[in-house]
């Protein structure tokens, strides 16, 4: 196993590549643009930014602009039913595009305003546990929050899951392994009757920490290229041999015998013709018992990124199935992004629970688990829970009951 240098960062925030930096710091507009930077995406921020902006609209009705922010504020900050309605009233007759894409999400939450939001269940849960990564990937997703709970509020949040009736749980990041308590919490999970999946960067994967995660029911892993120079330009890496890194924790799962490796790879327009290589490396592992292929997804990243990186589902479905036909009886999934709105049912770092659009800035604050119950926040009038029963079990090889494209009843986990 290479030395490899310890790296913990909290990842700098992804639209800050496309910030209008000519704006006055503290007016509106700058404020507007960084809301969702770690330190003020959470509602003591959005409240007072939305008084704000509230006031400005009073002096000036007609201001689509402004009408547009404060719609948005409304629907990110824990919304109500009647936060949506006054942001469709606001939303009325837009003209202006990030308007007219706002106002189309509205539509969509509001169609659902009529189906049962008691009753319903989260069956699984992703945690972005630790707000600390070695990497920045290229169009990272991951909303981080700037707090960092503690041991004895993971196990609070792991009690109210369990007791909910939440059967999978997925531990992020950042990268989980570089926060000391996860393997207790982990332990902790596992007792309470949660299957546990671990979703890692794999660089300070060891032996001795292997050996403590003998109990989840998966262990994810990136691999994204097959070539040093791809890998690392994705993943933004300090580490020029961040490659042999990555495969190393696989060679590491082969030999110690942890054959529920679930591998992720990202797919875009500067990886995808070298996938089909991949695709021989990663069935080569006997440890590898899933591979997730996601279509790479700029909601975060920057307008050049996104002309960048972006590809068409397309192509990633061309070269997926032939994948899967090149590799008959393996489990491979693709992760459209089309098919991700409203789907994750996230936990950060801070106790927060959020969910997210596929527009840009689309993450909305939905409770938090340190003062909130589940039940409680499942009553969220933005949530998707069609949506939500697309997730993958963290289990290879199973499936969620209902997974099979039906409507949900009002009683299933999803």
């Amino acid at each position: 196993m290479s030395t490899r240098q310890h790296v913990e960062i909290l990842p700098p925030h992804p639209l800050r590549a496309g910030y209008d930096r000519s704006l006055e710091r503290g007016s509106i507009a700058d404020d507007f643009q960084r809301r969702l930077e770690p330190a003020n995406f959470n509602p003591g921020y959005l409240g007072a930014l939305t008084e704000r902006v509230e006031l400005a609209l009073g002096r000036d009705p007609s201001d689509e602009t402004m009408r547009w922010r404060l719609a948005f504020l409304l629907l990110q900050n824990n919304a109500t039913a009647a936060a949506v309605e006054r942001a469709e009233d606001l939303l009325a007759g837009a003209v202006l595009p990030q308007s007219r894409r706002l106002a189309h999400l509205v539509a969509g939450i509001r169609s659902r305003a009529d189906r049962p939001r008691t009753g319903r269940g989260v069956r699984r849960v992703n945690w972005s546990i630790n707000n600390r990564c070695p990497m920045s990937c290229q169009g990272c997703y991951n909303p981080f929050a700037a707090e960092q709970i503690d041991l004895a509020q993971a196990d609070r949040i792991i009690a109210k899951l369990a007791a909910h009736g939440t059967t999978d749980l997925v531990l992020a990041g950042g990268d989980p392994l570089l926060w000391p308590p996860i393997f207790d919490v982990v332990d902790h999970a596992i007792a309470a009757g949660l299957k546990v999946g671990l979703d890692t960067t794999g660089y300070t994967l060891t032996a001795e920490k292997l050996d403590r995660l003998r109990g989840l029911s998966s262990l994810r892993l990136p691999l994204d290229a097959v070539t040093a120079d791809v890998q690392r330009a994705f993943r933004r890496s300090p580490d020029a041999d961040l490659l042999r890194a990555l495969l190393e924790s696989l060679a590491l799962c082969d030999a110690e015998g942890f054959d529920r490796v679930r591998v992720h790879t990202v797919a875009s327009a500067e990886n995808l013709h070298q996938l089909p290589e991949l695709a021989d490396e990663i069935m080569s592992h006997p440890s590898v018992a899933q591979w997730v292929i996601f279509q790479w997804w700029g909601r975060r990243a920057s307008p050049a990124t996104v002309r960048r990186l972006g590809v068409a589902v397309e192509d990633v479905r061309a070269v997926v199935d032939g994948i899967r036909r090149d590799h008959p009886g393996r489990e491979v999934h693709l992760a459209e992004s089309s098919e991700r709105e409203l789907l994750n049912w996230m936990i950060q770092s801070s106790g927060q629970v959020v969910t997210f659009g596929s527009g840009a800035e689309e993450e909305f604050i939905l409770g938090n688990l340190l003062t909130d119950e589940v039940e409680e926040i499942l009553t969220h009038p933005i949530l998707d829970f069609e949506a939500m029963s697309r997730g993958i079990p963290v289990t290879p090889g199973t499936r969620f009951p209902g997974a099979d494209g039906g409507a949900p009843s009002a009683d299933d986990r999803t």
